[in-house]
């Protein structure tokens, strides 16, 4: 069915709102009942991929240096100020985040082979709290809910430096605080780690990997659903797929109707489709983006692994938003995807865009 007018023509107005030019929030809606929501990956500095490939003691010593390494080169406060640029561009009552961490590091013994006291380097989620605040923005955190943890592991960054870091992955709902509260009113905040989860053999233990999902009760201009955010398992696809199913099974199972916005971790487009996705398209979900742009291919995942690519490297499309029940898709954008996005040093705000979505209950 052709959209109205109307809507095609805020399509293209949100499209141009991609384009960071100014801090300011756009207006949230064109009409009653009109609703936006985000999913956004922020990016917790690295893919573990020297950790994951280390075989032996000395090479997993060096991998964890490299790791905090990336993450100190991704300048986690620069990112969390051009992200929330990107969140009030948007204009968002509700964002689902994810890769919200909080990174510590602390001196190494060699001598008892001991992990010291460790010190807070970043702490994503107050830091970009702090960055919507600053540019005038009004969010709350309505739930956060931990994934994985690392204890304060050792490491190396050669030629001789020892330390020990601590890493603690977490996703949370942000919900705006500057709205009518007779329009916009939110409740019930839970949260749970997956049943199913991964762990990661190391030279100095097994490290347990959970996902975990985190969700509202909202009401916005007397329309009732509920608003769940996520993180899939990335590496193991069976997994993600039985995560998926916890999900529709779990926090998905309401008589109220379902936004499901997440880093999915499952691709969507290009094809092939991931399981995951269209296990999700067979139980009714549909999805925000292919609804409302059958042959724009959306791309979300991801940029290079220190986000200082100079042109954007996103090939994949991941984080989704779905909906399940009385609700209408008017309209959805990318943010943090094209160049005006980036910092005065050229990181990109994250290895992901965010996508945001105006909806309607029906």
């Amino acid at each position: 069915m052709m959209k109205p007018l109307r809507h095609r023509l805020f399509g293209l107005l949100l499209f141009i709102a991609c384009l960071p030019v100014s801090a300011s929030a756009q207006s949230l809606s064109l009409g009653k009942g009109d609703l936006r929501v985000m999913t956004y990956n922020a990016d917790e500095g690295t893919d573990y991929q020297e950790v994951a490939r280390a075989s032996g003691l000395q090479e997993f010593l060096v991998a964890v240096g490299q790791t905090i390494t990336q993450v100190r080169a991704t300048n986690p406060p620069e990112r969390m100020h051009a992200l929330a640029k990107q969140i009030i561009a948007a204009g968002p009552a509700l964002v689902s985040l994810q890769e919200l961490d909080q990174w510590s590091s602390g001196p190494f013994d060699q001598a008892t082979s001991t992990c010291g006291p460790v010190t807070r380097e970043f702490d994503m989620l107050p830091e970009l709290l702090n960055a919507l605040a600053a540019q005038g923005a009004h969010y709350q955190v309505a739930v956060q809910a931990q994934q994985y943890a690392f204890p304060p592991t050792p490491g190396l960054i050669l030629p001789s430096t020892f330390l020990c870091v601590q890493v603690i992955n977490q996703i949370a709902i942000l919900a705006r605080t500057d709205l009518d509260p007779s329009l916009f009113q939110w409740s019930n905040p839970l949260s749970a780690q997956f049943a199913n989860s991964v762990f990661l053999p190391t030279p100095i233990g097994t490290v347990p990997l959970p996902r975990a999902w985190v969700s509202v009760d909202a009401k916005f201009h007397d329309k009732a659903f509920r608003f769940i955010g996520t993180h899939l398992e990335s590496a193991v696809p069976y997994i993600r797929e039985l995560q998926g199913a916890e999900l529709r099974a779990g926090p998905a199972k309401t008589v109220l109707p379902v936004i499901l916005a997440m880093d999915s971790n499952a691709q969507a487009a290009p094809p092939p489709q991931d399981v995951t996705y269209t296990d999700f398209v067979s139980a009714g979900y549909q999805d925000a983006w292919s609804v409302t742009y059958p042959f724009l291919a959306g791309f979300t995942c991801c940029q290079a692994q220190l986000v200082n690519n100079p042109l954007s490297q996103l090939s994949q499309r991941t984080d989704l938003i779905l909906i399940l029940g009385n609700i209408e898709v008017q309209t959805i954008a990318l943010f943090g995807a094209n160049q005006a996005s980036r910092t005065a040093s050229g990181l990109w705000p994250s290895d992901h865009a965010g996508v945001a979505a105006q909806l309607v209950g029906e």
